[in-house]
């Protein structure tokens, strides 16, 4: 029989590939862009539209119709605009 410690040693793993260094940009901004200008162009139109629907007065009887009908497109607004920043940060 043959010696076992003889044997060739087990190969090594392949090595990891390159990552980048935490100060370096991200290559392709334009998604973040995207998000920021299009998060700002909806919140900007539903707070016009929310004004419009109250007759310029947020205080009236129909503001709480715009708040009521608005709030979810100034809620996707805000999440528009917080991805972009948060995706330019990077």
């Amino acid at each position: 029989m043959s010696d076992p410690s003889g044997a060739p040693p087990p190969p090594l793993p392949p090595p990891l590939p390159p990552t980048l260094p935490a100060s370096q940009p991200p290559k392709n901004r334009g998604l973040g862009w995207f998000f920021a200008v299009s998060g700002a162009v909806v919140l900007l139109l539903t707070l016009g539209c929310m004004l419009a629907v109250s007759g310029g007065n947020l205080f009236s009887e129909d503001a709480g119709l715009a708040f009521v009908c608005g709030s979810p497109t100034l809620i996707l607004g805000g999440v528009f605009l917080w991805l972009g920043s948060r995706r330019l940060k990077r």
